[in-house]
């Protein structure tokens, strides 16, 4: 399969946000704290429309995979020293009803202690942090995931950057593994497992 891995462009984030829905319908680490009534399906997609506008960062890098034309994957990276959801007290009460409508109150209070351990697995090293990467569920297994990460982990190297990543099934670890990436801290939550991975430069 041929699949061209560029930068989003500005008019593609509708594309690339449903992308990542359809990617993440089964992902645990979102699901935790994600509604999951009959509203699910809107909340996913509301989530990642704001995540790829500018509520994980301003500064975030997304890179979209096409095949013939069409976008079948996506990933999103923060440069070293960038943190995700890192907003200043009057961006968070801009945010709140939104995180209260996709999550309710219980589901943010989740969101909230999923994202402090998270944090606390980050490398002590400056580093890039791979907070996204999802293939559509129709395009699985045809090595879109594996082109994306040869794409976005090209500029690490030559930059002599490290990068990071956290990962919730061992399938995912094991193509993480493949391009370079090591287990460096694992934990649990009620129903929850996170494997971090951190990758040194080549």
């Amino acid at each position: 399969m041929n699949v061209d891995v560029r930068p989003l462009h500005a008019d593609e984030l509708d594309a690339a946000a449903a992308v990542l829905s359809d990617a993440f319908v089964h992902e645990a680490g979102l699901n935790y704290w994600l509604r999951q009534d009959a509203s699910k399906e809107r909340s996913r997609r509301k989530f990642f429309d704001a995540v790829l506008r500018d509520m994980l960062h301003p500064k975030r890098e997304v890179h979209v995979a096409e095949t013939d034309g069409v976008t079948q994957g996506a990933a999103i990276w923060l440069g070293p020293g960038l943190k995700a959801f890192d907003f200043p007290w009057w961006r968070e009460l801009f945010y709140t009803p939104l995180f209260l409508s996709i999550a309710g109150v219980a589901g943010l209070e989740r969101a909230r202690e999923l994202g402090a351990r998270l944090t606390s697995c980050h490398p002590a090293v400056p580093h890039a942090h791979l907070q996204f990467l999802g293939v559509s569920s129709a395009a699985q297994g045809h090595g879109i995931g594996s082109a994306i990460l040869k794409q976005t982990l090209a500029p690490l190297d030559a930059s002599g950057t490290v990068g990071y990543l956290e990962a919730s099934t061992e399938r995912n670890v094991a193509l993480y593994a493949r391009h370079g990436f090591e287990v460096t801290n694992e934990f649990d939550l009620p129903g929850l497992h996170f494997w971090c991975m951190t990758r040194m430069p080549r």
